[in-house]
């Protein structure tokens, strides 16, 4: 009996661009490597899964736009738009050591260097800078900055992340 294949979400789809069939997609992942040399990628939204062939994939600002086989006006790359692109949990590129896929930390569950449960790692906002995590607990919300002076462990084998929570951050 096998196991059951996990997929990881690199992009989500956002809107047709152009009329040659181009579709607009947000980053999910900023490990680019995970597009190069790939001839296919998988496309889901909610239970409808496609196999999609690359013919082309290029920047467009911080979007990428995709161009797929097959998929030639405007019309047909609407039907694209609101699913995501995924590609197997075994064929992400691996990290170096201390740096981790978003996917990794969604859900986690967050601690200060006291012991002190924060919340939970529910959402990532990309900013010029550096990442932020949101962590909520209820009704209240933290927002951390991905800086080595707050994150200062992930333990994924156990859930969990360990910061040091400057002054002002709550």
């Amino acid at each position: 009996m096998g196991s059951k294949k996990e997929w990881v979400a690199l992009s989500r789809l956002v809107k047709a661009h152009g009329v040659r069939g181009e579709v607009r997609g947000v980053l999910l992942t900023d490990v680019l490597e995970n597009f190069q040399g790939r001839s296919t990628i998988r496309w889901r939204r909610d239970r409808e899964i496609r196999e999609l062939e690359i013919e082309g994939l290029r920047f467009h600002g911080s979007l990428l736009l995709f161009k797929f086989k097959g998929v030639d006006d405007r019309e047909t790359a609407r039907e694209l738009v609101g699913g995501l692109l995924e590609i197997p949990l075994e064929e992400l590129v691996p990290l170096p050591p201390g740096e981790y896929y978003w996917y990794q930390l969604l859900g986690l569950e967050v601690y200060t260097e006291e012991g002190e449960y924060l919340g939970v790692l529910e959402e990532i906002m990309e900013t010029a800078g550096h990442d932020v995590y949101v962590v909520r607990k209820g009704d209240e919300e933290i927002l951390l900055p991905a800086i080595k002076e707050v994150i200062k462990a992930v333990i994924l084998d156990e859930g969990r992340m360990v910061i040091h929570l400057l002054e002002g951050l709550r």
